[in-house]
């Protein structure tokens, strides 16, 4: 009997673990468990504190001063952002054009890039596999401009704060994607699940028929 009930409790847990994940998953973000994770490490380290942010960085300078962030606007890179649906992430090259010259010659993650823009080594031009970490169900159209185009114009709405550009894109994209320019690693920390995209829908006189974002 003892073991019966030790079971039974067992099964009991393992049922209640596997609810609270359907459930935490349905309302918010899933549990960080079994490659649900909000982040992921990408094939070369991007911080987006010293390329987007305006704050003071930890990063010290050769000549000790302190290291400011760079205050690049999203669509420097991101550069479809503002135009198609797809924010757009840049090619290897376009990355070179600054880093071949930028970068200490023994920077490990710099000299990936070079290596994967032909610019050191000899294997020729290749894409960096980046990671996506915000990603919406396939049967879901997300747009980036019309959402861009209305917070822009209505800066009241915008949800989050920024260490990064506040005009602009710059200035809306933490509505959704939180304040990226303070990351040094990408995390998704909204949900991004259908209610609140409803409740901002209904919140600035948005459509919220199906046909507006499903296929």
């Amino acid at each position: 009997m003892p073991v019966l009930a030790i079971g039974g409790l067992g099964v009991v847990a393992v049922i209640g673990a596997v609810a609270a994940f359907i459930i935490t998953a349905w309302i918010g973000q899933p549990v960080p468990v079994l490659g649900f994770e909000q982040t992921y490490d990408q094939p070369i380290d991007f911080p987006h504190t010293i390329h987007a942010s305006l704050e003071q960085l930890d990063h010290v300078a050769a000549d000790g001063s302190r290291m400011e962030g760079l205050g690049l606007d999203c669509t420097f890179c991101h550069r479809t952002v503002t135009t198609q649906a797809n924010a757009g992430v840049p090619p290897v090259s376009f990355c070179a054009t600054c880093h071949q010259v930028i970068g200490a010659a023994d920077n490990e993650q710099i000299n990936i890039l070079r290596d994967a823009a032909d610019i050191i080594g000899d294997d020729g031009t290749e894409p960096v596999d980046w990671k996506r970490v915000h990603r919406l169900p396939d049967h879901v159209r997300f747009v980036h401009e019309p959402h861009i185009r209305y917070l822009t114009a209505n800066p009241s709405e915008v949800k989050n704060s920024t260490d990064g550009v506040k005009t602009g894109p710059s200035g809306v994209c933490s509505t959704c994607h939180g304040n990226v320019a303070a990351m040094e690693q990408v995390a998704q920390v909204e949900p991004l699940k259908m209610g609140q995209c409803v409740d901002c829908h209904r919140d600035n006189g948005a459509p919220t028929d199906c046909a507006a974002c499903h296929y």
